[in-house]
């Protein structure tokens, strides 16, 4: 299934002037604000990188600090989203619910209403 990105969500590469880059605090933060440090040019980040292999790269410790706090921050939005989606899920249901058991009251009360005019036909072909 395709997803669609949310408003205001903006692809890694770019970057918003407008929006400050540290992520201190990722209760703070909003959705769209979510920007990886390692997208960001070393004048952007403040971080700069050697050229080395892939796997001998040794990030700095504050490096994985702040990977630490996106990726917790990512995972309270993604837990939000989807906590979110279940009650509007139940929500749905909720109303799906109602409308059926008023549907099923009115057919009992037409179901009686035609008993009652059988019985009534009958009596009167006994007459």
């Amino acid at each position: 299934m395709h997803r669609l990105r949310e408003p205001g969500s903006m692809s890694p590469g770019l970057i918003n002037k407008e929006t400050p880059t540290s992520n201190t605090d990722a209760a703070d933060s909003l959705p769209g604000q979510e920007y990886l440090a390692e997208t960001l040019s070393p004048e952007v980040s403040g971080t700069s990188r050697s050229k080395r292999k892939a796997g001998t790269l040794k990030q700095d410790p504050s490096d994985e600090k702040a990977m630490t706090a996106i990726k917790r921050q990512r995972n309270t939005m993604a837990a939000r989203r989807y906590r979110q989606k279940g009650r509007d899920r139940i929500s749905e249901l909720e109303c799906a619910l109602r409308d059926m058991e008023h549907e099923r009251n009115e057919l009992r009360l037409q179901l009686a209403r035609r008993e009652a005019e059988v019985a009534a036909l009958k009596e009167m072909l006994r007459r």
